[in-house]
């Protein structure tokens, strides 16, 4: 029988991965509240920015005809990127609904504008390095 006791490297992974939810959970984009709308048949999320967004039921996979009051019980994931129906036995991961309900461009966007705004050492190197050449290239006016 294969031992269940989790190694001291699981246990670290364990930990970093609870770090990352916990760091994840405080994003603006991480979900706060998200309730089942009868009167408009769409789900209401709400996020810890403070924005808000309503997807309607036809775009949720697997929800299309369950019935309405199977999606009141839903819960959130603790990072706040997920949606969870128990009753249903269904997750809908948030930036994959997002993407399927508002197309991938402004998906790509966002994150895009969120890679731009990271602040690592080796970006600053490179930025640096860049500068010392001259920067950017400037464009040639074509005649």
């Amino acid at each position: 029988m294969a031992n269940s006791e989790p190694t001291a490297i699981d246990r670290d992974r364990f930990q970093a991965a609870r770090v990352r939810g916990e760091a994840r959970a405080q994003e603006a984009s991480a979900l706060v509240d998200a309730r089942y709308d009868r009167a408009s048949d769409a789900v209401i999320l709400t996020f810890r920015g403070g924005g808000s967004m309503t997807i309607p039921r036809g775009v949720i996979p697997g929800l299309e005809r369950q019935p309405t009051s199977a999606l009141a019980a839903m819960t959130l994931s603790p990072a706040g990127d997920a949606l969870r129906w128990p009753v249903l036995d269904a997750d809908v991961y948030v930036p994959g609904l997002v993407e399927r309900a508002f197309g991938n461009r402004i998906f790509a966007a966002a994150a895009g504008r969120r890679g731009g705004q990271k602040r690592t050492k080796a970006k600053m190197t490179a930025a640096r390095r860049n500068g010392a050449k001259g920067g950017r290239p400037r464009k040639r006016a074509i005649a």
